[in-house]
């Protein structure tokens, strides 16, 4: 059986990725992100600056995954480290990377 990231073909940019996460949440708007996402979720977003790593803390957020090929520059890959924020990227779309995570069962 395939990881989540492995189903949407993510590469990790930090050491620690979780196995697994208990559901999926997508929004590019930090403060909806901070008013509903639950605990060990995935979030899919388009967001590269440091604050996704502030919310994705706070929240205690499973991983961040980074949609259309973006990527967050070095200080911000090193900030999510320290902090135990798995940060990984995608090529797909939010779209796509959503359909996928669906079929394989992410809710």
């Amino acid at each position: 059986m395939k990881t989540f990231w492995e189903v949407v073909r993510a590469e990790p940019l930090t050491d620690h990725v979780p196995e697994s996460v208990t559901g999926c949440y997508i929004s590019d708007l930090l403060s909806d992100v901070l008013a509903h996402a639950q605990p060990g979720v995935l979030w899919l977003t388009v967001q590269v600056h440091r604050n996704i790593v502030s919310v994705a803390a706070t929240k205690d957020i499973a991983a961040v995954l980074i949609t259309c090929g973006r990527k967050p520059d070095s200080a911000v890959v090193v900030e999510a480290d320290e902090a135990g924020i798995a940060l990984l990227t995608t090529p797909l779309s939010t779209f796509a990377a959503a359909g996928k995570l669906w079929e394989a069962g992410v809710r």
